[in-house]
């Protein structure tokens, strides 16, 4: 490499490495239980993705969906657990002097990876609505995230863009590398439906790099201002899978040297934000950060 290059960073997963660390995470509300229980890890694993180099943190309000508090009777709580959610990242941000900025998450309203589980789009309207308004403005942006399906997505965005809020959109991809989205949809669509939003930066996360190599290789000149990408270190999702069910999602191997040359090939097709999802920790971001830093 001959010097930085001028990629933005977002930081790596939450509830694996949460959990490879000690904290109590069920199967239930998932990562959503360290709010309850540890903050305090919560905060510090923002702290090591900035140390890491990360320049945009996502707060860790992911599963802090009605669906998923309902499990533990925790539904009420929504709102305050999104304002610890934001606590813990502003504090980290704080903390490290650091103008990072702070992403707040529209997730799956009910279980991830599945487009024939996603409710009507009036349904997720509603949803999201309540999600935005929890999150209140603090947050500099909102990532509609995981989203499975166009109309998933357009349901959270435009909860997002009534607030005012900039929005980016980020789609999860079929693990046949066919470069389409869960529900069959090609990843040219769900841009292109996208920008017709408004939303002027896309991605795609929450699955295999190469799935993201394959949807990148077929968008053509009809994309957004910005494109990005925060793959998983996961396995191919099996069939039906649910976060309570027993079949648990296993990680790969990704070693570092093959996310970066995923991420050199990203570059060359207009990818300019990249970062980490599920199974990616703040030593994996520590990588990529040199890498675009022209260190490795």
């Amino acid at each position: 490499m001959s010097g930085p290059i001028e990629l933005t960073l977002i930081d790596g997963g939450m509830g694996r490495e949460l959990k490879d660390r000690g904290v109590r995470i069920p199967e239930t509300i998932w990562s959503a239980a360290a709010l309850i229980e540890a903050p305090d890890a919560v905060a510090q694993l923002h702290r090591d993705f900035l140390d890491a180099g990360a320049e945009l943190l996502i707060a860790n309000n992911y599963a802090v969906v009605p669906m998923l508090l309902d499990l533990e009777g925790l539904e009420p709580e929504l709102e305050r657990l999104v304002g610890v959610a934001l606590d813990c990242v502003e504090g980290a941000r704080t903390a490290a002097g650091s103008d990072a900025r702070i992403a707040g998450s529209l997730s799956p309203l009910e279980h991830t990876y599945r487009p024939d589980l996603v409710q009507t789009y009036e349904q997720n309207l509603a949803g999201y609505r309540r999600i935005v308004n929890a999150l209140g403005g603090r947050p500099d942006l909102l990532i509609a995230e995981t989203m499975s399906t166009v109309d998933e997505a357009r349901a959270a965005v435009t909860a997002g863009l009534e607030s005012g809020t900039e929005v980016w959109a980020s789609f999860t991809l079929a693990d046949d590398d066919s470069g389409n989205l869960r529900d069959g949809t090609t990843a040219v669509d769900a841009v292109a439906a996208m920008v017709g939003l408004g939303v002027d930066t896309v991605l795609f996360n929450c699955c295999r790099p190469e799935a993201i190599t394959a949807a990148l290789r077929r968008i053509g000149a009809d994309r957004p201002r910005h494109l990005g990408a925060y793959p998983n270190a996961v396995e191919a999702v099996p069939e039906g899978w649910d976060l309570n069910a027993p079949s648990e999602v296993q990680l790969r191997e990704l070693r570092d040297e093959l996310l970066l040359d995923h991420i050199e090939e990203w570059q060359s097709l207009g990818v300019d934000i990249v970062g980490g999802c599920c199974g990616i920790g703040p030593s994996t971001i520590a990588a990529v950060r040199r890498y675009l830093d022209g260190d490795e």
